[in-house]
């Protein structure tokens, strides 16, 4: 059984992180957090739980990717081998004996060098997101530009963030199928009439956010998953090694698209805004 949830948890109290202040920052209800460090991860909605996890992750200034491979493994979602998170030492009373209640997990770095680069971090996602949303206010507010020939200019497509589609959105709809489809596995993104935005991550590598125009495409290689952010969903295919994408609905809201490379199979949900 492994004591991924126990290191986690003895690393947020060395850091002196209260579990309410994770709950303000991320928006993660206080009940999956618990949930995440008693290891009952099945707990989690399976939608959010990497989501979940990596935010998690970032606050208490643990290393994320090693995080959810090991969850993985605990879960058996893969068979590769655990990337070990460092080993705790025990801290002893004063009888000698060690004490039981609480773990604690040598560092590479002094605890304030840490909290200063996990202090960095969370300036740089805070200046991200006010830039995020900057942008948001310009494109909304710049006024729609018209030729001579009546013809509207492209409206520009927004971003959406993770914390946006679980604040701001609901899941609509989900749909699960299998494809004959056979490695090294490919996809591709195309735009039809007007612009798509998206997002990618693909098996374990960090994500990319692109916006495509009418009629372009982009092309991207994978191992065992691939997982997609899209927005809007009228306008754009999407093929796995030549093959079409089933049950993505034309829709003018976001949608996540996950292929298994283990399992062929597609899942896509569809997402429409909060009522």
């Amino acid at each position: 059984m492994s004591d991924l949830h126990k290191k986690l948890k003895a690393l947020r109290r060395e850091q002196k992180i209260d579990l309410a202040a994770i709950e303000k920052r991320t928006k993660i209800n206080l009940e999956y957090l618990k949930a995440i460090e008693s290891g009952k991860f099945e707990v989690l909605p399976s939608t959010y739980i990497r989501l979940f996890l990596k935010a998690y992750c970032v606050e208490i200034g643990a290393d994320p990717v090693d995080a959810m491979r090991q969850m993985d493994i605990l879960l058996g979602v893969e068979d590769s081998e655990t990337i070990p998170i460092p080993e705790v030492e025990k801290p002893v009373e004063e009888n000698g004996e060690p004490d039981e209640s609480t773990e604690t997990i040598t560092m590479d770095l002094p605890p304030h060098e840490m909290r200063s680069d996990w202090v960095k971090g969370v300036t740089m996602i805070v200046v991200l997101i006010f830039s995020i949303y900057i942008v948001k206010q310009i494109v909304s507010n710049k006024p729609s530009q018209v030729f001579d020939n009546n013809a509207v200019l492209e409206q520009t497509v927004e971003p959406i963030t993770d914390f946006e589609l679980i604040n701001d959105y609901v899941l609509d709809k989900t749909n699960t199928g299998s494809l004959a489809v056979d490695p090294p596995y490919q996809a591709k993104i195309v735009a039809r009439k007007a612009q798509v935005w998206f997002r990618t991550e693909t098996d374990s590598a960090l994500p990319i956010e692109n916006i495509l125009h009418k009629e372009q495409q982009d092309h991207f290689r994978f191992v065992r998953r691939f997982d997609i952010l899209i927005n809007p969903t009228n306008n754009v295919d999407i093929y796995w090694s030549g093959q079409m994408v089933p049950y993505l609905e034309s829709t003018p809201h976001p949608a996540k698209i996950t292929l298994d490379g283990t399992a062929k199979t597609v899942t896509v949900q569809h997402y429409v805004p909060q009522k």
